[in-house]
């Protein structure tokens, strides 16, 4: 790496644990923000406190766009799809259910 373009990285997040920083590099490479990680071959010589790798983008103008999508990652918003309505009886339920706890309708089921 250039020392010209080390003056323009900036920091992003730090995380004790390193596969989770890995995901999230990849999460910002998707986004077209280019990232590298720092102090990976540290961590894995010294694996003690408080030694951690870090994320870091590589342009000013990328940091708030990165702090966003790791934000996103660890306090995932919901959306629509999170909840889903009984056709029946209109019961609010989560995602995860297949059928209606209150009245036993399958999720896409044709009301009676």
């Amino acid at each position: 790496m250039l020392r010209e373009e080390r003056r323009f990285m900036k920091p992003v997040l730090t995380l004790a644990e390193s596969a989770e920083l890995e995901l999230l590099k990849n999460v910002l490479e998707e986004g077209g923000i280019h990232c590298v990680l720092k102090n990976a071959d540290v961590v894995q010589a010294l694996p003690v406190e408080p030694c951690h790798e870090e994320l870091w983008v590589l342009k000013d103008e990328d940091l708030p766009r990165a702090q966003e999508l790791c934000h996103d990652w660890f306090a995932p918003a919901l959306d629509d799809f999170d909840q889903w309505f009984c056709p029946q009886c209109q019961e609010p339920l989560g995602h995860q259910f297949d059928s209606c706890w209150r009245c036993g309708i399958r999720r896409n089921a044709n009301p009676p």
